[in-house]
């Protein structure tokens, strides 16, 4: 693009920045970030750009509010016929935009109590706990009468009776402070508070442990009234709410348990349900309000809790284990394979129909799901509502663009985890990416977790989309937000003599609890989850409805519609830029930095010598090297089109230079999987990305080095080193294969 072209360019953009709203600071960035986009040639972008601005005017408020009102309208459990009629919803709202839309059944163990779950404190009197949530005049939806009662998806069936012991977090560290003060938990049943991990780690740890049940309640501490006003006043867990939820054990597989690594459908060989192999706990596992368990905690006598086990309640925690405060707990569950319903729609690329971009939200909620995951849901409808009107203009994607509506996450990530086993091959072959929003809208900070490849693309989006509430750019933003949470010592350059900020807002790794899971972790296809939080304190309860959306989490619904706008805005730049805009010099970067991460706490633990990080940093050096490579050989080559183009040649050669990058940029990321899969979760392939054993959601890079360094095994992890070593050096040639051919 010529000089006076850009500058005409830049003032257009800053008048119509000016109009919508965007303050001189992120008009100046944003204006500057326009000349050219990653990906395209100088003339593509100013083409996509426009279509990106056409796309980014359709999403409306009042259009996403209805879509939450509809979702929202009953509890929709994954299974239940509330939930195939959400799953008829969006395949018709799809098909209503001009994209083809499909329902993919399958069929997966599924259970629901059977009957309410009975817990009984057993003192000098009885007491049973009612375990339900209050009906609030303000929520009229918080009586519907099929709200499912209060219980853990795969607990087991059981009737226990035996003394009550406090476990705080119920975590490794938590048991090993008891075994300290000589509380030992076997043939007891514990009582954990939600937090810190996955509560189906909490339920594993527990049964290692030697504890014949589990409770898990939500500490005020945690999402209560020390954090603020409860609800209706307030967006706080009020003291009868408590949070349903699955307690797989996800960090073994996710998915169907009885089918691991293939997919449920009809001539699938299923394991029994009796199989001690499955992924799910042997004790039972209830949840309860703070409430509720304020009469058991109370109580409780025995050794005075140890440093952290304090909670929100107004008394002096103890952790009992004594035979005078027991407790009677019932559970009675109902395991049957079910029928559920991923919905995936489908707009054909142009010209690359056989490379797909994929994006996802799953649908099923624990009651009404207004913030999770129906406010993804309704991004994604705006999203798609807005591809419709391009559809109409005669538009198509240069690659395939995959729409997936996901059923039974909240049990396992199932629906998800089906569909790709079932379309392994494919997706190995075809997928780019795979951009996740599960619960889009909490609130209004903007927040994403990735592989190092997507940072820069989710940076640029953010810096294109107006954040609603400040006026700036939903990057200027975020990273505002991200620097005053910072020590002024780390936000600016001394030897530069600049107060300037010189970081960029932080991105997360991926660990699990999402529909990420099994494209990046099984397949190695690139990912990412993204979304807006806030103070959401209802989570998995009853008043997750459509009334505490309007009066807390987003009350205009102007978030929905700038989660729909980066999300879109992220899929066009995939699915329509010439050059995949994935960047393995960051990559590299990130991997540094957990190997250096990795060294020091081995050598706190006086590990540092049992493995090889040499080779494994030379293995990065080797990923840094070649990045730079491939980046500087994707300019060449654009600027080579775009030259070419100009003096009227239709197919230059540099385009199929350039697909072949493109394709070693999408099979990289799947060269640092292996087969063999991570020490006992053969399922998980990723040698860079998983979750832990105990971290629960959490990410734990380098998985299973970082698990043999924990479990102080040198042999483990000298063999992990390698693989891991093996695996990056793998994506080298794969990217050096690319750029030479």
């Amino acid at each position: 693009m010529k000089a006076p072209v850009r500058a005409a360019l830049a003032l257009c953009l800053t008048i119509n920045f000016i109009a919508a709203g965007f303050s001189p600071r992120a008009r100046a960035q944003t204006t500057q970030a326009a000349v050219t986009l990653d990906g395209f040639t100088a003339a593509e972008s100013d083409a996509e750009r426009q279509l990106e601005d056409r796309f980014r005017a359709v999403p409306l408020p009042a259009s996403a509010r209805e879509h939450l009102r509809t979702l929202t309208r009953e509890p929709h459990v994954a299974g239940t016929p509330e939930d195939y009629r959400t799953a008829v919803y969006v395949r018709d709202q799809l098909r209503k935009f001009g994209i083809s839309a499909e329902l993919r059944e399958y069929q997966v163990l599924l259970p629901y109590p059977k009957h309410p779950t009975m817990l009984e404190l057993i003192t000098t009197r009885r007491e049973f706990l009612k375990l339900e949530e209050a009906v609030l005049p303000q929520d009229p939806s918080s009586s519907h009468q099929r709200i499912i009662p209060l219980f853990n998806g795969y607990s087991a069936t059981g009737d226990v009776t035996a003394p009550l012991v406090y476990v705080n977090y119920g975590l490794p560290d938590d048991y090993a402070a008891l075994k300290k003060i000589n509380v030992d938990v076997r043939g007891r049943v514990v009582i954990a508070r939600y937090g810190r991990s996955f509560r189906g780690v909490k339920a594993k740890v527990a049964e290692e442990n030697g504890a014949v049940g589990l409770i898990i309640y939500s500490d005020p501490a945690d999402d209560g009234y020390t954090q603020g006003d409860v609800y209706p006043n307030g967006p706080w867990r009020p003291e009868t709410s408590a949070q349903r939820g699955s307690v797989m054990y996800l960090f073994q597989y996710p998915g169907d348990p009885l089918t691991p690594g293939k997919p449920a459908v009809a001539g699938t060989v299923r394991l029994k349900q009796d199989d001690p192999t499955l992924n799910i706990p042997r004790i039972p596992v209830q949840p309860i309000s703070y409430g509720d368990a304020r009469r058991l905690l109370e109580p409780l006598h025995g050794a005075v809790r140890p440093a952290g086990f304090q909670g929100g309640l107004p008394f002096a925690y103890h952790v009992g284990g004594t035979e005078d405060v027991r407790v009677h707990l019932k559970t009675s569950m109902d395991f049957q394979v079910r029928t559920i319903w991923n919905v995936i729609g489908r707009i054909e690329g142009a010209e690359e129909r056989d490379r797909w971009v994929v994006i996802g939200n799953h649908r099923d909620a624990w009651t009404f799901g207004a913030v999770d995951p129906n406010s993804g849901t309704t991004a994604m409808l705006e999203l798609a509502r807005g591809f419709g009107e391009l559809l109409k203009q005669n538009w198509r994607p240069r690659r395939t663009i995959i729409f997936g509506s996901w059923d039974g996450e909240e049990h396992g990530l199932i629906g998800s985890t089906e569909w790709v086993e079932e379309n392994a091959a494919e997706l190995r072959e075809r997928a780019v990416a795979y951009l996740n929003m599960d619960s889009a809208v909490s609130g209004a900070n903007f927040g994403a977790s990735s592989v190092p490849t997507l940072w820069k693309l989710i940076r640029a989006a953010t810096r294109d989309v107006r954040d609603p509430k400040t006026g700036k750019s939903v990057y200027q933003a975020w990273q505002d937000r991200v620097n005053d949470a910072r020590p002024e010592a780390e936000l600016t350059d001394a030897s530069a003599g600049t107060d300037a900020p010189i970081a960029e807002a932080r991105i997360n790794a991926l660990g699990s609890g999402s529909d990420y899971t099994p494209f990046l972790q099984h397949l190695g296809v690139t990912s990412l989850d993204m979304g807006f939080g806030g103070d959401y304190g209802v989570y998995h309860s009853a008043y997750d409805s459509f009334n505490w959306m309007e009066k807390f989490g987003d009350p205009g619904f102007v978030y929905h519609v700038a989660a729909a706008q980066i999300w879109g805005t992220m899929t066009l730049r995939l699915a329509n830029s010439r050059s995949l805009p994935f960047d393995y010099a960051d990559y590299a970067t990130e991997v540094r930095n957990f190997v250096n991460e990795t060294q020091k706490t081995a050598a706190r633990r006086k590990l540092a010598d049992d493995f090889d990080s040499k080779a494994l940093l030379d293995a990065v050096k080797e990923l840094s090297d070649e990045a730079a490579r491939v980046q500087s050989r994707r300019k060449g080559l654009l600027e080579e089109i775009e030259s070419r183009v100009r003096v009227g040649e239709k197919e230059p050669r540099a385009m199929s230079s350039l697909k072949r990058i493109n394709d070693s940029l999408i099979a990289a990321e799947r060269a640092l999987t292996d087969e063999r899969g991570l020490r006992g979760r053969a399922w998980y392939k990723h040698q860079i990305y998983a979750p832990g054993l105990y971290t629960g959601y959490a990410a734990q890079p380098l998985p299973d080095l970082r698990q043999a360094i924990d479990d102080r095994n040198t042999t483990n992890a000298r063999e992990a080193a390698t693989r891991i070593t093996e695996a990056i050096r793998r994506a080298v040639a794969v990217l050096k294969a690319g750029r030479e051919n």
